[in-house]
C-alpha cells in the first residue's frame, strides 16, 4: 500500500513539474548505477524544487536530507517521511538541536548499508547565485560511518549539477547533469580518516563545478552575470557557459543563446494571465508578499499550484455545469488545461 501511495504522489509531482517548467533537460542518467549504495550530492540553488526534480527524474528512489524547519506539524512530518525525506538540523535551529544530527547520520549510514540511495546537498544551504559554494563535511561523516561498519562496502558518489535558466521566475527551464560515479573506497584510508574526508570533499567540489555554472570571482560576480545575460548564454549548458567565463565573456561576439521574439513572449503571458486570472490574483495579493527569501519564491509558487490547481478546476467544472452538460464541460475543461500547458511550454524568460 505504501508503495502504491508513493507512486501516486511521485506521478502527481512529476506531472506538475512537467507543467511548471517549460523545459526539463536530463543528461548523464546512465551514470547512475543500480543495485549498490549510492550517495547523490548536488548543488543547491532553488530550495525544495532541487530535491523534487532529482527525486522524480532519477533511476533510483533516494532518501533525502531536508532542513528540519519544514517538518513543522505532525501532519507535515508524516507526509514528508512518507516521501522519504529526513530532517537535518542546522546551527540556526539551535546548538542543542545539532546533537540530533548524530542519529540522522547514523540512519543514513544504515540506509547505505542496505544498498539504498541517499541525496544530500553538501553546500548546507541554498543560494540563487550561480556558483558552487564550499562543501560541509556532513556527507563525509556519513560515508565514513558506513565504511566503519562495513569496510568492504562499495559506495558510489554521483555528483549532480542542478541548473536553471532563471530560478526565481516563471516559467523557467531546468537541467540536471548526473556526473560520473566516484568510488568512495578509492579515497578512503583508515590510517588517515581526516585526509580521506578532505580529499573526497575536494573531488566532489571539482566535479560539481563542472556540472553547473560556476562563477568564482565574488567581487565581479554581478558584472559577470550581467555580461552573460546580455550574451544570452544557455545556462542549461554549464560546460559551455563555464568555458566562456574562463575565456572572458564578450556580449558582442558571444550570442550563443537562442533569443526569442519579445512580442510573442508577451502575447503568451497575456493569454496565460487571462486564463488563470483568479489563481494569479490570489498568488499576487495573499501568498507572494509573504515569501521572505527569493530562494523560496519558485518553490512556494510550485507548491501553491500543486495544491490549489485541483480545487481551481473543481470550481471551474462546478461553475460550467450550471450552464452546460457533462460532455461540453469536459471538453472545455480539457481545452483550458491543454492550452495552459502549451502556453507554458512556449513561454520563456528574456
Amino acid at each position: 500500500m505504501r508503495r502504491i501511495g508513493y507512486l501516486v504522489i511521485w506521478v502527481w509531482i512529476r506531472t506538475a513539474l512537467t507543467f511548471y517548467f517549460s523545459k526539463i533537460k536530463i543528461e548523464g542518467s546512465h551514470n547512475v548505477p543500480s543495485g549498490k549504495p549510492i550517495m547523490f550530492l548536488a548543488n543547491h540553488q532553488n530550495a525544495l524544487l532541487d530535491a523534487l526534480l532529482i527525486a522524480t527524474h532519477c533511476k533510483r528512489k533516494p532518501y533525502f536530507l531536508t532542513r528540519s524547519d519544514v517538518f513543522k506539524t505532525a501532519l507535515l512530518k508524516v507526509f514528508f517521511e512518507f516521501l522519504q525525506m529526513i530532517p537535518v538540523y542546522r546551527i540556526r535551529d539551535g546548538k542543542n538541536s545539532l546533537a540530533g544530527n548524530t542519529a540522522i547520520f547514523e540512519r543514513c549510514a544504515q540506509l547505505l548499508g542496505r544498498g539504498e540511495a541517499v541525496l544530500i546537498f553538501p553546500e548546507g544551504n541554498h543560494s540563487l547565485k550561480r556558483r558552487v559554494r564550499p562543501l560541509s563535511k556532513g556527507f563525509t561523516r556519513i560515508l565514513l560511518l558506513a565504511l566503519e561498519s562495513n569496510p568492504s562496502m562499495d559506495i558510489g558518489i554521483v555528483p549532480i549539477g542542478v541548473n536553471y535558466a532563471n530560478a526565481a521566475k516563471f516559467p523557467d527551464k531546468a537541467a540536471l547533469y548526473y556526473g560520473k560515479e566516484i568510488r568512495v573506497r578509492d579515497f578512503f584510508d583508515k590510517k588517515d580518516v581526516s585526509g580521506s574526508a578532505s580529499r573526497l570533499k575536494e573531488e566532489v567540489y571539482h566535479h560539481l563545478k563542472k556540472l553547473t555554472t560556476h562563477i568564482e570571482e565574488e567581487s565581479s560576480y554581478e558584472e559577470i552575470v550581467h555580461t552573460l545575460d546580455r550574451a544570452k548564454v544557455d545556462y542549461l549548458d554549464p560546460s559551455g557557459v563555464n568555458r566562456i567565463i574562463e575565456e572572458g565573456t564578450s556580449p558582442e561576439n558571444r550570442k550563443i543563446g537562442k533569443g526569442k521574439v519579445g512580442l510573442m513572449n508577451y502575447l503568451f503571458r497575456g493569454v496565460f494571465s487571462i486564463l488563470n486570472f483568479l489563481m494569479i490574483i490570489i498568488w499576487s495579493i495573499f501568498i507572494k508578499p509573504k515569501v521572505s527569501e527569493p530562494e523560496f519564491l519558485s518553490t512556494t509558487r510550485f507548491m501553491y499550484a500543486l495544491l490549489f490547481y485541483p480545487f481551481f478546476y473543481l470550481l471551474f467544472i462546478a461553475g460550467m455545469l450550471e450552464f452546460l452538460n457533462w460532455p461540453a464541460t469536459s471538453i472545455i475543461c480539457l481545452a483550458h488545461l491543454t492550452l495552459n500547458i502549451v502556453l507554458v511550454k512556449l513561454s520563456w524568460e528574456d
